[in-house]
């Protein structure tokens, strides 16, 4: 079963679970919109479509650090075979570590409710795309700017 975090839709979208040793966030820019492109251009719509769209490449490779699933739509970040997209199918299993949340995300939700809204007020006030969100929430960057503004 996937694990879910309210921090994965803030912003834009996180894509810091897509991934790992990113590079630039040029590059990251350019590999989703890569990424984007081929989705566009094979516009998938049956299951064995998107499973044919997922298995173009391996799960570890990797374009600059990005998961070549990743794409962005209307300016958000989604996968293509997430379970909201399939009646709760789950096309990302036995590609993606579908258990994985950054160590913010697990922070997080170990945190009472009102610790947690206070974190989302302070997302909700920064001024930065969804690469820059999804950097700073995996790398703990943002977690760490709000544990300062907490204490």
């Amino acid at each position: 079963m996937a694990v879910l975090s309210p921090l994965c839709q803030l912003k834009g979208g996180c894509m810091g679970c897509c991934g790992h040793s990113f590079t630039s966030a040029i590059h990251i820019r350019q590999a989703i919109n890569d990424n984007t492109k081929e989705f566009q251009e094979r516009k998938p719509k049956t299951e064995t479509e998107f499973l044919s769209f997922r298995d173009c490449y391996e799960a570890m490779d990797l374009h600059h650090g990005v998961c070549r699933n990743l794409v962005q739509e209307k300016g958000c970040f989604h996968c293509p075979l997430h379970p909201a997209r399939h009646n709760d199918k789950d096309l990302r299993i036995n590609h993606c570590d579908v258990d994985y949340l950054c160590p913010t995300a697990r922070s997080f939700a170990t945190w009472d409710k009102k610790r947690q809204d206070h974190f989302l007020q302070f997302i909700e006030k920064q001024d930065v795309d969804n690469v820059t969100y999804s950097i700073k929430m995996d790398n703990g960057e943002m977690l760490k700017e709000f544990t300062a503004k907490d204490i």
